[in-house]
């Protein structure tokens, strides 16, 4: 450590110059800080200058990537090797002074603990102008490998490809940046198995994040650390050998760094890594005390000689006498809301002395912030003692860490409204500008809600695929460019889309609520087809002969998912779509209901109209039974479900267990439907006593239906509270295995098998499970990258012209049966409609593919 007989002003210490080397990530900058190093001056790693510190020589890096091959031998010379200036989270940056000796101890520990040697060819990820980027720059130096740099950053798709063909063997990144590989793990692939080292910079992260680290990089040597600036990789956890009690640790000190825990809860470390001392006004002033050891403001704990850290003391807060540390509430919120675009800042408060600003991702749903609120009561808070605002772009530094500083600086100057009543909270409503209002005035037509805010996306409004439609035509009507209508479908909200209409931005942000949309329009497509296939299959069937009938009884039981399938994906979207909008606009949402209702209804008149017209051309009697003949149809279900879903959805949005609610509500249905076979197992009726019997006790009956319904909205609602995209697919597809094979095997077993006993209820839990499953399914793909969310694109088009596919598809046989009573000849009476029918989806689902999809024909 320099004595305060060596304090000077100009820290030319023994004739050695202080080089300023501007922070500016690249090859270039290493050379310099190599060029330094062997040259025995100080480098001062800043882009501005500081008080004190007078540079005899400013080098500009010049930017740019690319492979590095540089030498570094290390020493124990306690002579000062560098100037660093911290990242600045908490205020402005600090001057630290680190020896050649402690560079030194640092790099022997990290390649002796990695256990690296000279065939290293590493991606560091990070930016090799901050302690963890440049310390893996000289460990790879030291073993004689070799660096990459990227030329535009982090790119999980550029690592994958470098690893299929051996250019990397290596990597450095901080969790922030392997949470893009996380979102999208099939990026990488099997590239992973190539790794042979990681370290992961100091960053928070999950046990159960490393275990994903772990398993992407199954043959790697995977360290991450903890450390500061003043002390640079102060302990070391090895992931790859770490079991599950570790993991929830930052590891332990190695070599001669040593760790410990002061009585007031923070850590301390000691070793010859420490930095020399922090330089204030062109004084070095030590930062380790007497004893040598450096108190840190992070809260921590030792067990079992694993260090735990806990958080900084000044991101405590103290709420009316609760003390509760913001970083700790941001790990819980990142955890509950599955998203780490989450802030948490300590703000000023007149009555509390201080309370938390929550910064929340654009576009987050009630049910987001009904989860902040229950976080938040965990920890004794309630929710007048937070305040949440929506930031798009948090301000970090650019290996990742929040600037809480600047993140409180911000939310003290947004002016936010609270409504805690329910738990529910929603910003106060800026003025619209005159893109905003255009959007919303659509929005607002389409879903009969005029209470919409630029944070609002469709999905917060209750948007769904009959709601979809209506704004995909009223938009085309009035000229609204179709970039809206795919900024839309991915989740963004009114602000945010109308922000990247003005700057001509090409980025679209799709959230895990679009891709839970996307995936729930696919599921609904594929059931809806299969349902047509069931209706039309017998007409194919019965002209293939003894072949067609055995291959109907294979088939025949496996469509016959198609009709209570479709009610529990309506039911899913019951949960996605408007359970949590009772909350805020039950009436609103009554109306849009009553709107859907009357498409419905007039598709089920439409059909009727056109069977009646069938009967009396082809010289038919009507009947006493002729209100049957008309109508009964699974069109007409949701005719009465959409209207008396409201009834159901508030029975269930008020409960405090939604999901047993739901469940219990399907056991109640199903047992009416067992109760009215039991008790009038033949339609004893007449005209429309006979229809109401049909729709008590047949298969499109409304108990029996309602109940698949109730079982997908309790699916839904379990799903919409899993922490993140990839948890919801997974759970799903455990669960769907789960009842499909138990559901399977339950049915197989009884007699008859499959062939007579695919209508009865016994395979309610089958359907279930491969309902569940095709949903996961069609989640992961249009999650996923390469051609799959294109390749499933007709699907989810498919999915939002469902009802039109019902109506659609009703009519053809209709059509064809009046052409030929007409006396149109047979085979163009059958071609007729069916090419009409073909041609009228495909160009309302081109007209949908272009509004959705611009640029991507």
């Amino acid at each position: 450590m320099i004595g305060s007989d060596q304090e000077k002003s100009n820290l030319s210490l023994d004739g050695r110059d202080v080089v300023r080397i501007a922070k500016t990530s690249g090859v270039s900058f290493l050379e310099f800080c190599v060029e330094a190093w062997c040259a025995d001056k100080i480098a001062f790693i800043a882009d501005n200058k500081i008080s004190g510190i007078e540079p005899s020589f400013v080098a500009n890096p010049i930017p740019g990537g690319g492979w590095w091959q540089g030498n570094f031998s290390c020493d124990m010379v306690s002579r000062i090797a560098q100037i660093s200036t911290t990242s600045g989270t908490t205020g402005q940056p600090k001057a630290i002074a680190i020896s050649r000796a402690a560079i030194s101890d640092t790099v022997s520990r990290l390649v002796t603990e990695m256990e690296i040697d000279s065939g290293i060819r590493e991606y560091i990820g990070v930016p090799v102008t901050f302690s963890f980027g440049l310390g893996r720059a000289r460990a790879i130096a030291a073993v004689g490998g070799t660096a990459f740099l990227p030329e535009t950053g982090f790119r999980p798709d550029e690592i994958a490809r470098m690893l299929n063909s051996g250019a990397i063997n290596a990597l450095s990144a901080v969790p922030t940046m392997l949470r893009t590989i996380f979102a999208s793990p099939d990026v990488l692939g099997s590239a992973g198995k190539r790794l042979k080292w990681l370290e992961i910079g100091s960053q928070f992260m999950s046990a159960d994040e490393k275990r994903m680290v772990r398993k992407l990089f199954p043959s790697a040597i995977i360290l991450q650390h903890y450390g500061l600036t003043e002390a640079s990789r102060s302990t070391f956890l090895r992931v790859d050998q770490a079991d599950d009690y570790a993991f929830e640790s930052v590891g332990r000190a190695v070599g001669t760094s040593k760790v410990r825990i002061s009585r007031e809860g923070l850590i301390e470390i000691s070793g010859d890594h420490l930095a020399s001392g922090i330089i204030q006004n062109g004084l070095i002033r030590p930062l380790a005390g007497d004893d040598g050891w450096l108190t840190t403001s992070d809260l921590g704990e030792i067990r079992d000689g694993w260090l735990h850290y806990m958080g900084r003391t000044d991101d405590v807060a103290n709420i009316g006498g609760i003390k509760v540390s913001a970083e700790v509430v941001e790990r819980l919120l990142a955890a509950a809301l599955g998203t780490q675009e989450i802030g948490v800042a300590i703000l000023r408060d007149e009555l509390r002395g201080e309370k938390l600003g929550i910064a929340l991702p654009s576009g987050s749903s009630a049910a987001d912030k009904r989860r902040v609120h229950a976080v938040a009561e965990g920890c004794g808070l309630s929710s007048a003692d937070l305040m949440l605002a929506e930031i798009s772009d948090l301000p970090r530094t650019p290996t990742g860490k929040l600037q809480r500083k600047a993140l409180s600086q911000a939310l003290e100057g947004i002016k936010v409204e609270q409504k805690t009543q329910a738990g529910s909270w929603r910003a106060a409503d800026l003025p619209l500008s005159g893109r905003e209002s255009e959007i919303a005035s659509i929005w607002s037509e389409a879903l009969g809600i005029s209470d919409i805010g630029k944070d609002d996306s469709f999905y917060d409004l209750g948007g769904d695929s009959l709601s979809a439609v209506s704004v995909l035509i009223r938009a085309e009507q009035v000229g609204l460019p179709k970039e809206v209508m795919q900024r839309m479908f991915a989740g963004e909200t009114i602000g945010q889309i109308a922000q990247a209409l003005e700057e001509n931005s090409q980025k679209v942000s799709i959230n895990i609520r679009g891709i839970r949309a996307d995936g729930l329009n696919a599921a609904r497509g594929i059931l809806a087809l299969l349902i047509v296939v069931s209706h039309w299959g017998p007409f194919f069937i019965d002209r293939m002969g003894s072949f067609g009938s055995l291959l109907w009884s294979f088939l025949g039981p496996a469509l016959r998912i198609g009709t209570p399938g479709f009610a529990m994906v309506f039911g899913a979207g019951l949960a996605f779509f408007y359970v949590s909008q009772l909350e805020r606009s039950g009436k609103q949402i009554a109306r849009r209901i009553r709107l859907n209702t009357t498409i419905v209804v007039s598709g089920v008149l439409l059909i009727g109209g056109a069977q009646a017209w069938s009967i009396s051309a082809t010289g038919g009697e009507f009947g006493p039974n002729w209100p049957e003949r008309l109508f009964y149809e699974v069109l007409l279900f949701y005719a009465l479900m959409l209207p008396s879903s409201v009834i159901w959805l508030r029975l269930v949005g008020q409960a405090q267990d939604r999901i047993t609610t739901s469940l219990l509500l399907a056991g109640f249905a199903y047992s009416v439907t067992l109760m009215l076979q039991w008790a009038v197992p033949e339609n004893p009726f007449s005209g429309w006593g006979s229809l109401a019997w049909h729709m008590a006790v047949a298969p499109y009956a409304y108990p029996r239906l309602l109940g698949a319904v109730a079982l997908g909205l309790a699916a839904g609602l379990w799903l919409e509270k899993q922490s993140s995209g990839d948890a919801l697919v997974r759970n799903a597809e455990r669960l769907g295995s789960v009842l499909a094979a138990g559901g399977f095997l339950l049915v197989a077993s009884l007699q008859g098998g499959w062939q007579e006993n695919a209508e009865e209820l016994v395979a309610v839990p089958a359907f279930a499970g491969a309902v569940l499953l095709l949903f996961a399914m069609m989640t992961r793909l249009a999650a996923g990258s390469g051609s799959w969310p294109r390749r499933l694109r007709p699907a989810i088009i498919a999915g939002m012209l469902a009802f039109p596919i019902f109506i659609g598809h009703g009519l053809v046989g209709l059509v064809m049966s009046i052409l030929i009573a007409y006396s149109v000849p047979y085979i163009l009476a059958l071609f007729i409609p069916a090419i009409l029918f073909v041609a009228a989806m495909l160009m309302l689902g081109w007209r949908i593919h272009r509004m959705i999809y611009p640029g991507h024909m």
